[in-house]
């Protein structure tokens, strides 16, 4: 089994590396005077967050704290005849300090809490078929920085546990603000490198020597991105993943909306809601929202 995962992977990884790196190539030889054509597009946005809140005596209760918060969101998009490759890149990170014990945020008794940590990226090959469909080959890795605890004590997750890698072969259905990928044939692998939370009930490996868990099973991806206009822009994102060994009422389901709003010239305010359905780690709805004020960066 294992064999026959790490050829699926690395067939897949040559073929997009192939494909791009021909795509990449082509039309080098036309005549020197022409000017080359711009085929790769990029834009990376970067926006810190920061908050505190300071209470001493206050009639209606309440935790002083701090928090500070950051989130990179990344496209390098290329396009050359019939070839594509869209890549995203998504990092976020936040802490918050609670004054629990009522000794000062800053007192020893008082720690961070982690309150925002996300890595993925997505790498997704397509070769122009007809009209807006495009055969297509994706790759996508998510993961965490740092450990999470639920109820501020038990650990279940740290860095690279879990850390899932998905790979699929499919037809994309692309059009100018909106993708979908549609594919039958799809490989995920969860690895734990943290010991501490391998065969628990969280469904990451399902024995306690297991650093990595294999499925097999189909995939849909869609993805929706437009400036509304010069002051709002929008991000969704639904995923599904159906495991062909599991009833299809378990598929795992993964959605979010982020809405960016530009108020000044260096200051926006965002929303971030991200819902998730993932019954390997509990039967309830996953749930997370954000909003704020920040400070953006384009580059």
């Amino acid at each position: 089994m294992m064999r026959k995962q790490v050829l699926f992977f690395m067939t897949l990884i040559a073929m997009i590396v192939s494909l791009s790196a021909n795509a990449a190539t082509a039309g080098e030889d036309s005549v020197a005077a022409t000017p080359k054509p711009k085929h790769w597009k990029e834009k990376t946005d970067l926006i810190f967050t920061m908050e505190q809140n300071q209470i001493s005596n206050w009639s209606a209760g309440g935790y002083s704290n701090f928090t500070f918060g950051s989130f990179l969101k990344g496209y390098y998009n290329y396009l050359n005849g019939k070839h594509k490759l869209d890549n995203t890149l998504e990092l976020s990170y936040g802490r918050t300090r609670q004054d629990i014990t009522g000794e000062g945020i800053w007192d020893k008794t008082n720690h961070w809490i982690k309150s925002d940590d996300k890595v993925e990226l997505n790498s997704i090959y397509g070769y122009k078929a007809i009209g807006n469909w495009n055969y297509s080959a994706l790759i996508n890795f998510k993961t965490q920085f740092d450990n999470g605890y639920k109820n501020d004590t038990m650990l279940i997750s740290a860095g690279l546990a879990p850390a899932v890698l998905t790979s699929s072969i499919g037809l994309e259905y692309k059009k100018k603000y909106f993708s979908a990928l549609f594919s039958v044939l799809t490989g995920k692998t969860t690895y734990v490198l943290d010991k501490r939370l391998r065969g628990l009930d969280f469904g990451y490996t399902d024995e306690i020597d297991d650093a990595w868990k294999f499925s097999l099973g189909s995939y849909v991806k869609l993805f929706y991105k437009r400036d509304i206009n010069k002051y709002v822009d929008i991000l969704c994102k639904l995923d599904f993943f159906y495991d062909y060994e599991k009833p299809l009422l378990d598929t795992d389901i993964n959605g979010e909306v982020f809405v960016n709003i530009k108020i000044l010239k260096f200051l926006n305010a965002f929303i971030n809601i991200q819902a998730a359905m993932d019954k390997d780690f509990s039967t309830a709805l996953q749930f997370k929202e954000r909003f704020g004020i920040s400070i953006p960066f384009s580059f």
